[in-house]
């Protein structure tokens, strides 16, 4: 079998219309995950959860095996949530013919893209995925990089290197002159020093420093 390879992307869902086919629990998960996120969302299914109809997302209460190519066209996303095997995959498999992206949680393989575990703030977002090898491996992953980047100092540090892209784009019109600053920066020890123990301004005048000897 031919090992797939996923280029990882974050997406702004606003306006795309998601299909999840299945109400019970992965069905549930998948839909108000990305109704949270800003997605358009319908799940298909002949039940649902008390959580779906709990939501304000569109329920079509409909059997599964009557979904066709025709249904399928009108959304962007297809996320099969059934609990048969073969159905979920079928109905991938119309998905990714009209090109649609299309995840199966009973089947990785059969996926044209993933739905990794994921961690997200105002100022980050981290996600992970094992390709379906473990969940419960990919949560701990997470769990130890969310602790690394939970740290003060990475905190400090990325809030000292937006004030410095901000104050390379005031002063320095190239972009690929500013790309240079932005490590030579990043990368000078006292900077460093003064960026990590939330010494702001310091951070900010060394980096200034490093601008004016050029």
């Amino acid at each position: 079998m031919v090992k797939k390879e996923y280029y990882p992307i974050f997406i702004d869902l606003s306006n795309f219309r998601v299909l999840v086919i299945g109400g019970g629990k992965v069905g549930t998960k998948r839909a108000l995950a990305f109704k949270k996120y800003g997605a358009n969302v319908c799940v298909i299914s002949l039940d649902f959860s008390q959580d779906l109809l709990n939501s304000d997302i569109r329920l079509i209460k409909e059997d599964a095996n009557k979904i066709d190519g025709s249904i399928i066209e009108k959304y962007d996303i297809i996320l099969t949530c059934t609990n048969n095997f073969e159905l979920n995959e079928k109905l991938c498999n119309i998905a990714k013919n009209l090109r649609k992206l299309c995840n199966n949680p009973t089947n990785p393989e059969n996926s044209n893209f993933i739905v990794p575990i994921f961690y997200s703030d105002n100022d980050m977002e981290i996600a992970i995925t094992t390709k379906g090898k473990s969940s419960i491996v990919a949560k701990e992953i997470l769990s130890k990089t969310i602790s690394i980047a939970n740290s003060p100092e990475m905190r400090n540090l990325l809030s000292a290197m937006y004030d410095v892209k901000t104050l390379l784009k005031k002063k320095v019109a190239d972009p690929s002159v500013r790309y240079s600053f932005y490590h030579k920066i990043y990368n000078d020890e006292k900077f460093k020093y003064y960026a990590t123990n939330g010494l702001i301004e310091k951070a900010l005048h060394r980096a200034e420093e490093i601008i004016n000897d050029q």
